[in-house]
């Protein structure tokens, strides 16, 4: 006869209860395993920890004669126990349990282990009446990702917590490791040589490049991705154009001379493209256009070609899941991406368009600042880096050095910022490239004098 998972669970459950009823110190150390009300399956065992914590943060001790007076009011037929003698048989069972103290931390796993499942059964039948209700299958991937993300987050947290100095010593360690060629730097290179100066993309990193229209966020992203390529595979998530438009924008700014009319031209202009993006191992996805899909598609890439970054382009095109305003679906989209970068171990790129409202400050005040995020304070915060791409010439025609692009630093979590690095950039004239290193000076001084 297969046993009852239920009649399992609930053992487990009376059992670290009974424990914490001989013995407050458990309950401390059941928090500090991941153990919170929600893992109870019984309603009265729910009831009972909710009660058992919040004698521990009054200073008390839970005991038989609090446990009766304070649950006396959960006794009816749509609360916890059904009458009084269920809620006293419940009490009876708890302080007359033979357990072992020893064996708190097997209880607390086994609990964990049976709200996981329940997690997990519950997300695959949401999935099912869902299929069988002819949802869409976005929404019914997105549900079966949450109860997936829910399910695995339900696991018992580490023990021994590390000392400071631990943690000290395996920084040192790794940075010893690394000078010596013995292992890899979890910093992967932008290729832009001032960027670089100022600024460390990490493995994990999530990172938000806002800018206005015309200020060449396709192209950074895009050169920054040939120059990630060089550290290993990379994705491409394109809403904002497909394939062939793709194509046809790395074309333009490789193409020279009249290739339309002359085959000689467009020969030459196709080995240079080929050149640059040949050999580069870039996917590149224009199909997903939700969360969930984009969510997916960088999953599989990660675990398929071993991805070391990717970049969406952009934020405000993506499809969200519905919620109570816009603000809440780009700050459910923040942290999904943010959670994701961290996960799958990759630098994940996001393009963001700024508020227009920047546009209506004097044209000598349009940097863009923190406030200018497009829709969301979510965004601030989880962000692991913020970049703002900043040109003089596209407000000023008549600016002295229209080559000019500022990156505005304007957030690294492991770095100085604000800071400002300077690379070349003209439209429809290449990508992004490093200016001289007097030109940077140059630009420094000009930047610090403005």
């Amino acid at each position: 006869m297969t046993p009852d998972p239920h009649e399992s669970s609930t053992s487990n459950e009376e059992a670290i209860l009974a424990l914490c009823l001989r013995d407050a110190g458990v309950i401390h150390e059941a928090v500090s395993l991941g153990l919170s009300v929600d893992h109870f399956h019984d309603r009265g065992h729910r009831a009972l920890w909710s009660g058992m914590i919040l004698d521990v943060r009054r200073g008390a001790a839970p005991d038989e004669a609090i446990i009766t007076d304070r649950h006396s009011c959960d006794v009816g037929p749509t609360k916890p126990w059904v009458d009084f003698t269920a809620m006293n048989s419940t009490v009876e069972r708890l302080s007359s349990a033979r357990v072992r103290r020893v064996n708190a931390v097997r209880y607390v796993e086994a609990i964990l282990e049976s709200a996981r499942r329940r997690v997990a059964v519950s997300a695959a039948q949401a999935v099912l009446a869902m299929a069988r209700e002819g949802v869409s299958t976005d929404q019914v991937v997105e549900e079966l990702q949450r109860g997936s993300v829910q399910a695995g987050a339900t696991t018992v947290q580490q023990r021994d917590l590390p000392t400071l100095g631990e943690i000290a010593q395996q920084a040192c360690d790794r940075a010893l490791a690394i000078s010596r060629g013995e292992a890899a730097d979890n910093i992967i290179p932008l290729g832009l040589r001032d960027l670089d100066g100022k600024f460390a993309a990490r493995r994990g990193d999530y990172i938000l490049v806002g800018a206005r229209p015309s200020m060449g966020k396709t192209h950074f992203l895009l050169s920054i991705l040939q120059s990630v390529a060089q550290s290993g595979p990379v994705l491409l998530n394109s809403i904002e154009m497909g394939q062939q438009s793709l194509g046809d924008r790395i074309w333009a700014h490789d193409a020279r001379g009249h290739w339309s009319s002359n085959p000689d031209a467009a020969s030459a202009s196709g080995r240079s493209v080929m050149a640059r993006w040949g050999d580069l191992p870039i996917r590149v996805d224009t199909r997903s256009r939700s969360l969930s899909q984009i969510c997916s598609s960088i999953r599989v890439a990660a675990q398929r070609d071993g991805i070391v970054a990717a970049g969406i382009d952009y934020l405000q095109l993506m499809r969200l899941p519905r919620s109570g305003s816009r603000e809440q679906e780009v700050a459910t989209a923040s942290r999904e991406l943010a959670a994701l970068a961290s996960e799958m171990d990759i630098v994940l790129f996001v393009l963001c368009q700024l508020n227009r409202n920047l546009e209506q400050r004097p044209i000598h005040d349009r940097r863009p600042r923190m406030s200018d995020l497009r829709e969301s304070g979510q965004l601030e915060q989880d962000a692991d880096g913020i970049l703002f791409l900043f040109r003089e010439a596209a407000y000023n025609p008549a600016a002295e050095h229209p080559e000019i692009l500022e990156v505005g630093i304007a957030k690294q979590r492991n770095g100085r910022a604000p800071r400002t690095a300077f690379v070349r950039y003209v439209p429809g004239d290449g990508y992004m490239a490093d200016l001289t290193i007097g030109e940077e000076m140059r630009a420094s001084d000009e930047y610090r004098s403005s």
